[in-house]
C-alpha cells in the first residue's frame, strides 16, 4: 500500500442474517479524493461503509484505511484514521453543540482525560469550518434538520481524521440545507485535502461534488470512474434499472439526469 491510498478493500464480503449484501468488494481510494458511491436501495451502501469505519466487523476480506488493517484495530485507532456521519442522527439530545462536538474527541484524549487546548482548539475550528459557531450553545434537540447535519459533520472534522465517511448526507434535508452541506464537502476536500467517500441517492449531486463514482448493484461494484464516464445512458441504465433524460446544467454546461417518466 502506497502513502498516497487512503483506503484500499480487497476481496470484501459480508453477510447480514442469511443474506449476502456485499460479494467479492474491492476498490482504492487516494489521499485527497472525493469518492461518491450510488446504487438502487438494498445495493449494500450503508453496509459498505459501516465495514469501512469497524461498525461492523464480521465480514471476509481486507479492509485498510491510511494503512491500519481495521479488523485488527481498536474503535480509538479507526477513529484517528476515519471520522463517520451516519445517515441516521441519533446523539444526546440533552448536550449543547459545544458538548456534543468535545465528545468526539475522544480518540485524542487520554482516559479520564479533562479536555485540553488542542481539543478546544479541534472544536472551535470544526465549529468556524462549518459555520456552526453561533450554534455551541443550543441544544441538539433544538436544531433543525439540516443545522443537525452540520453539527454532525462538525463533529466528525473536530476528531481531526484525515478520511470522512459519510452515508446520505443531505438527505431529508431541504434544497437550502442540500445545497450548503453539498457545498461544505466540496469545500472541505477542496481546501482542508480531506479524503471524502459519500453515499448518495442523487446523481446529479455525485457528479457535482466527486472526482469518482463508485456504483453497486446487488452487493457489487459495477462502475468505478471519472464521473464523466458514468454519464452516459447505458450506463446508468446498468446500475439503476432504468432509463434517463440528460440535460446540460446551465452555467457549467455539466451533463445532469432526469429519470424517463
Amino acid at each position: 500500500m502506497t502513502a498516497e491510498t487512503a483506503i484500499r478493500v480487497q476481496s470484501l464480503s459480508c453477510r447480514l442474517g442469511d443474506r449476502t449484501v456485499l460479494e467479492d468488494v474491492s476498490f482504492e481510494v487516494a489521499v485527497g479524493e472525493f469518492v461518491s458511491i450510488i446504487g438502487p436501495n438494498g445495493a449494500g451502501k450503508s453496509t459498505l461503509i459501516k465495514c469501512l469505519n469497524g461498525v461492523l466487523r464480521d465480514w471476509h476480506g481486507h479492509v485498510e484505511l491510511g494503512g491500519l488493517d481495521v479488523r485488527l484495530a481498536t474503535p480509538r485507532q479507526i477513529a484517528r484514521r476515519a471520522a463517520y456521519v451516519p445517515q441516521f442522527r441519533s446523539g444526546p439530545a440533552s448536550f449543547r453543540v459545544g458538548e456534543f462536538l468535545m465528545l468526539s474527541r475522544y480518540a485524542r484524549q487520554g482516559p479520564f482525560s479533562a479536555p485540553g487546548q488542542a481539543d478546544l482548539t479541534a472544536v472551535d475550528r470544526a465549529l468556524a469550518l462549518t459555520d456552526t459557531t453561533l450554534l455551541r450553545d443550543r441544544s441538539l434537540e433544538t436544531l433543525s434538520g439540516g443545522e443537525s447535519q452540520k453539527v454532525y459533520i462538525a463533529a466528525a472534522l473536530a476528531q481531526e481524521s484525515p478520511i470522512l465517511l459519510l452515508d446520505e448526507p443531505v438527505t431529508f434535508l431541504d434544497p437550502r440545507y442540500q445545497h450548503e452541506v453539498n457545498r461544505l464537502l466540496k469545500r472541505l476536500n477542496r481546501e482542508e485535502a480531506l479524503t471524502v467517500v459519500s453515499i448518495s441517492h442523487d446523481i446529479n449531486s455525485a457528479v457535482l461534488s466527486s472526482h469518482r463514482v463508485l456504483g453497486l448493484k446487488a452487493g457489487r461494484v459495477v462502475f468505478l470512474d471519472r464521473t464523466e464516464v458514468l454519464m452516459q445512458p447505458a450506463q446508468l441504465a446498468a446500475i439503476f434499472d432504468t432509463e434517463f433524460l440528460f440535460v446540460s446544467h446551465p452555467d457549467s454546461g455539466q451533463a445532469l439526469v432526469v429519470p424517463r417518466h
